[in-house]
């Protein structure tokens, strides 16, 4: 069943861009090229300045960039009528329009950088099979309208007729979300990658960074192990492994193994869903084929505080938990019944305490930044939290960047 990547990285196009030589000096230097990286240096590139990304891997996005489900979904970690009992309105509608700014940036990135076909429109149904489930979700439905944003409840027959196809009476309904999309993850970071380094900046691959120290008088120097680079500013976008650099994060960023199934091709088409407050998710990728993910609650610990692989890019992968997805997924859509299983990968996430990421300046320094722990929700927020964080390097307000992602709250 497991295959020797994710079905993202076996069909995606390969890294063509050139390795530039690490140079001495750099303006910005950004760690890691997975989509954070690769799309803070389009961003960067488009105002003119040439930013240096380091990246250990041979090419951009195969790391967790290159391992997930591809969902560019709306809304944060939390549902909205439960974000605003968290964080107070005004705060929980700031992280759910930073979500649609990024649907909006996506499209007009793609538009404008011949990525198009990296992008398709899809629509969202999280579904309920319990009642208290049901109660958010027709909460969230209603705290959704009254901010203005497009959302129903449907009960069981509505939800059946947007589906697509058939869904056990088991289930209660569903919040339903139109207006979304999902991408080819690796098409779409390469894609990142190639329009930045047309712009100006550089990608060094192969090459490791071991340290990040402040040198007096300012600037950063970033040691590798190919040599030392002097940078005026540093981005560490490294996800999971943020820590290795920033042992101060250790406390707050908690690796998580996540695991996805891929069918063969089906005839019926099926928008992204989510089961069990997102514990059990799913969708399709352009070939047809069904994607299930999660039940991490079926492990012990539900695979959190993993030990994160010193050389690879993923944790080892769990065979049992695997059957689990696919004995899932017929029971949810019976319609998939007999249909094989063909494919499954794990990756890595990074999940903080508050479920927020941790996007903004280090705090008490000078050019050193975060942009790292997305709680397994790194594609709604690929293009802004990129955009408005270059925005920020080069002098500016950056206000797009919610409050509740300050990576000073920890600190």
């Amino acid at each position: 069943m497991r295959s020797a990547d994710s079905y993202w990285l076996d069909t995606g196009p390969g890294w063509t861009g050139s390795n530039a030589a690490l140079p001495r000096r750099t303006g910005v230097c950004v760690l890691g090229a997975g989509v954070m990286g690769s799309t803070l240096a389009y961003w960067l590139a488009r105002a003119g300045l040439r930013p240096l990304v380091l990246e250990r891997n041979p090419g951009p996005a195969m790391g967790s960039s290159g391992r997930n489900a591809g969902r560019l979904i709306q809304g944060g970690n939390a549902q909205h009528a439960l974000a605003i009992e968290k964080f107070g309105h005004d705060e929980a509608l700031a992280i759910y329009r930073a979500t649609l700014v990024n649907r909006d940036l996506v499209r007009e990135v793609a538009a404008r950088e011949g990525l198009e076909a990296t992008r398709f429109p899809t629509a969202k149904l999280d579904l309920a099979v319990r009642e208290d489930e049901a109660d958010e979700l027709r909460r969230t439905a209603e705290a959704l309208r009254a901010d203005g944003i497009a959302a129903d409840w449907l009960d069981l027959p509505a939800a059946r007729r947007v589906f697509g196809t058939d869904l056990p009476d088991t289930v209660l309904g569903g919040l339903y979300r139109p207006d979304q999309d999902a991408v080819h993850s690796v098409a779409y970071v390469r894609g990142m990658a190639d329009a930045a380094a047309r712009g100006g900046a550089e990608f060094a691959c192969g090459i490791t960074v071991t340290s990040v120290e402040a040198v007096y008088g300012g600037g950063w120097v970033v040691t590798t192990d190919a040599g030392q680079v002097l940078a005026d500013q540093v981005v560490v976008a490294l996800n999971a492994w943020t820590p290795r650099l920033l042992p101060e994060l250790a406390p707050v960023i908690t690796p998580v193994r996540g695991q996805l199934v891929q069918t063969a091709p089906v005839s019926f088409r099926i928008p992204q869903w989510g089961l069990d407050r997102g514990l059990v998710y799913g969708g399709q990728a352009p070939d047809g084929s069904l994607l299930i993910g999660g039940l991490r609650n079926t492990v012990p610990g539900r695979d959190e505080g993993i030990d994160l692989p010193e050389d690879d890019n993923t944790p080892a992968f769990s065979p049992e938990l695997a059957g689990r997805l696919a004995e899932a997924l017929p029971a949810l859509l019976p319609e998939a019944t007999g249909v094989p299983v063909v494919r499954a990968w794990s990756g890595v996430m990074a999940f903080t305490p508050d479920r927020c990421p941790l996007v903004g300046a280090w705090p008490g320094t000078e050019g050193l930044w975060v942009m790292a722990a997305f709680n397994g929700h790194g594609m709604p927020y690929s293009q802004v939290m990129p955009e408005q964080l270059a925005e920020r390097i080069r002098g500016g307000q950056g206000n797009g960047i919610p409050s509740a992602f300050d990576p000073a709250r920890f600190l």
